[in-house]
C-alpha cells in the first residue's frame, strides 16, 4: 500500500468521502458514518418515528448541520451539538430495520453528509499563537483540522495556512470581525470544505471553536502515535519504523489498541471493543453512571435546569444589535447558545442583576458561565470574580438592593474568562432550595452596571460533588420526583460496621472458649463427682445391711 492510499483510506475512516453527497436518496455508509452514543444533544429538527438510519438521513437532508441523532428505535432528530458521550451498548434499541437508533435515554449519532458550514468564531488580523500544530496533506479538508484540535483537547482552531493546522486553549483577539460565513469547497474533493471566513475578509485569520460542533469516532487517531518521535510533533506518516506508542496499533500507528497501554485513554476511562450494525469499534468509556464530557472528563450526566427557563433583568440594553456584531435579546441568557455574540446585556448602576426562574426548587450544584465575545479586556473584565446568588422567592420587579436579600452561592474567577470557555462556580452551601439564580457583578464593579453574558447553565447538587459538602458524614441523594436534594448523615460507615463486625466475632469467640473451657471442666469433674457419690452409696448401702444384720441377730 502506497503512502497516499494508507492516508486516503484512514482519512476515509473519519471523514465521511465521496459515497456520502446531499442527494436525499442517497444511502449513508453505517460503519463510516457512526459517531457514538450520547445522552445530550441539541436539535434543529425532530421527526418522532423513522424506520432506519437512513430515512433520518433523508429527513435532515435540507438541514445546514449534517450529523443525526436517533432514539428510542424511532425518534430522529437533526442536530448541531452533541455531548455526554456514553459507551455504545447504552444505545440498543433497535429501528424496524435492525440498524443502532439510540436507547430509552442516548442517541446514537452518525454523521449524514460532508459539511457545509463550520463553526466560526471571528475573524482577527493576525493568527494566534499556537499550542500544537500538525502539519496536514493538502488532499484533507477543514474538517480534519477541527477533530485534530478537538482530540488534543483544544478549544480553538484557526485558517490552515500553508497546510498548517494550530490550535490554541484561549485566545489574545484585540480586533475581530463577524459577518457573514462564506465556506469553499475543497478542489480536490467538491463534497469537501476547505476554507471558511466571514464576508469581506477572506484575506484574515478565521478563528475556528471546536467544543460544541465536533465529535468524531475515536477509534482512529487524526496523527500517528509513532514511538520515538520528536516530543510535540504530530503529523501523519505510512510508517513507523520503532513501531507505536502504547495504545495504538497499524503501520501508520493511528488505531486505538485497546489490548496495550489501556488504548492510550484519557485518565479515569476504560477502553473498550463494542460492535454497532454488525460492525466492531474501540471507544474510550467513563465508568458506569458517568459521561464523557467535550473536555475529555469523565462526570455524572446532568441536565441545564436553566435551559429555555424564563430570564429576567433589573434591565435591559435596549439595541439588539452592535455594529452587526452583538445580537442582544433576553431570551439568549438561557437559549443554549454560548458562542459570545448573542449576549444578554443590563444597563443599570442598581440593582445591576440578571436572573433566571427554574420554575421549580433545586438545589443548585454549580453553574456555568459563558462570557461574552469582545476584544477590549477592560470590558471583558467586568465579570471578574462575579457572584452567584440564591433564593427561594425573587421580586423581579424591585429596584432595591438585593444582595442582604439572598443567599450565596459563590463567586466566579479573580480574572474572567474570554468566550469560548465557561467560568465554573461551586456553591459554597448544596442544600440551599433555590428557585432563582441571580447573577451580579462584585462589589468593587457593582456600580458599573453594563455588564453582560452570553449563556447562563445551572445543575443539580450530587454526592459526586466534594462528597457533597458532607466532610467526614456520609452524603445520601434524596430524590424528590426529578430533584435531587443532599443529606449529610452519621450512619453507621463501611469501617463502624465492620469494627462492629470484628467486636461481635471477638465477643463470639471468646464466649465459645469460656464455654468450651466450662464443657471440659464438666467432663473432668463429673467423672470425680460420680465416682465419690457412687463410693459413697455403697458404703451407705453396705452400712444399712450391717445394721440390719446385727438386729436380726439380737432378735435371736
Amino acid at each position: 500500500m502506497t503512502k497516499n492510499s494508507v492516508l486516503n483510506y484512514d482519512l476515509n475512516r473519519i471523514l465521511i468521502q465521496k459515497n456520502l453527497s446531499s442527494v436525499a436518496h442517497a444511502a449513508i455508509d453505517l460503519k463510516e458514518s457512526y459517531i457514538g452514543c450520547y445522552r445530550n444533544i441539541s436539535s434543529t429538527k425532530t421527526v418522532a418515528s423513522v424506520g432506519s438510519v437512513n430515512k433520518c438521513s433523508q429527513e435532515c437532508t435540507d438541514e445546514r448541520n449534517n450529523m443525526i441523532a436517533l432514539k428510542s428505535g424511532k425518534e430522529c432528530n437533526c442536530i448541531e451539538k452533541l455531548d455526554s458521550a456514553v459507551a455504545s451498548t447504552q444505545c440498543n434499541v433497535p429501528c424496524d430495520n435492525k440498524d443502532a437508533c439510540g436507547g430509552k435515554d442516548s442517541y446514537s449519532v452518525y454523521k449524514s453528509k460532508p459539511r457545509k458550514t463550520h463553526d466560526t468564531y471571528i475573524s482577527v488580523n493576525d493568527r494566534q499563537t499556537e499550542n500544537i500544530m500538525m502539519n496536514l496533506p493538502a488532499s484533507f479538508p477543514l474538517e480534519m483540522c477541527a477533530y485534530f484540535c478537538f482530540e488534543t483537547n483544544h478549544t480553538f482552531f484557526q485558517t490552515i495556512k500553508s497546510g498548517r493546522c494550530s490550535c490554541f486553549q484561549e485566545h489574545q483577539i484585540t480586533l475581530g470581525y463577524v459577518l457573514e460565513q462564506i465556506c469553499e469547497k475543497c478542489k480536490h474533493d467538491l463534497n469537501e470544505v476547505c476554507e471558511c471566513y466571514h464576508k469581506n475578509h477572506q484575506a484574515k485569520t478565521t478563528i475556528f471553536s471546536t467544543r460544541s460542533q465536533y465529535d468524531f469516532q475515536q477509534e482512529v487517531s487524526t496523527y500517528s502515535h509513532c514511538r520515538n518521535r520528536n516530543n510535540g510533533s504530530y503529523e501523519i506518516t505510512a510508517k513507523c519504523p520503532d513501531g507505536c506508542d502504547p495504545g495504538w496499533r497499524g503501520d501508520s500507528c493511528r488505531e486505538r489498541d485497546c489490548s496495550s497501554g489501556g488504548g492510550d485513554c484519557s485518565v479515569g476511562m476504560e477502553c473498550i471493543e463494542s460492535t454497532v450494525n454488525g460492525n466492531k469499534y474501540v471507544e474510550c468509556v467513563c465508568p458506569s453512571g458517568k459521561v464523557r464530557n467535550k473536555w475529555y472528563q469523565c462526570e455524572v450526566f446532568r441536565k441545564n435546569i436553566a435551559l429555555h427557563k424564563p430570564p429576567y433583568y433589573s434591565s435591559f440594553w435596549l439595541t439588539e444589535s452592535l455594529d452587526g456584531k452583538y445580537f442582544k435579546k433576553k431570551v439568549y441568557l438561557t437559549d443554549g447558545i454560548h458562542n459570545g455574540y448573542f449576549i444578554s446585556h443590563i444597563n443599570d448602576v442598581m440593582p445591576a442583576w440578571m436572573a433566571v426562574d427554574l420554575l421549580n426548587l433545586y438545589c443548585v450544584g454549580f453553574i456555568r458561565a459563558y462570557n461574552r465575545f469582545i476584544a477590549e479586556s477592560h470590558i471583558s473584565n467586568r465579570m471578574d470574580k462575579f457572584v452567584v446568588r440564591l433564593n427561594e422567592t425573587f421580586d423581579t420587579t424591585s429596584k432595591n438592593d438585593i444582595r442582604n436579600q439572598t443567599n450565596l452561592c459563590g463567586y466566579g474567577p479573580e480574572k474572567a474568562i474570554q468566550s469560548g470557555n465557561p467560568m465554573v462556580v461551586f456553591c459554597e452551601d448544596f442544600t440551599i432550595f433555590s428557585q432563582f439564580v441571580i447573577i451580579q457583578q462584585s462589589d468593587e464593579r457593582l456600580h458599573e452596571g453594563v455588564t453582560a453574558l452570553a449563556e447562563l447553565e445551572v445543575f443539580e447538587v450530587g454526592c459526586d460533588l466534594f462528597n457533597g459538602r458532607c466532610g467526614n458524614k456520609t452524603c445520601e441523594e434524596v430524590k424528590n420526583g426529578n430533584r435531587t436534594a443532599i443529606s449529610c448523615v452519621y450512619s453507621s460507615t463501611t469501617a463502624n460496621i465492620s469494627a462492629a463486625a470484628t467486636a461481635s466475632t471477638a465477643s463470639s469467640e471468646l464466649f465459645r472458649e469460656k464455654l468450651s473451657m466450662w464443657y471440659l471442666l464438666v467432663l473432668l469433674v463429673l467423672p470425680a463427682i460420680f465416682g465419690i457419690w457412687f463410693f459413697i452409696k455403697k458404703k451407705m448401702e453396705a452400712e444399712n445391711e450391717s445394721e440390719l444384720s446385727s438386729g436380726s441377730e439380737s432378735d435371736s
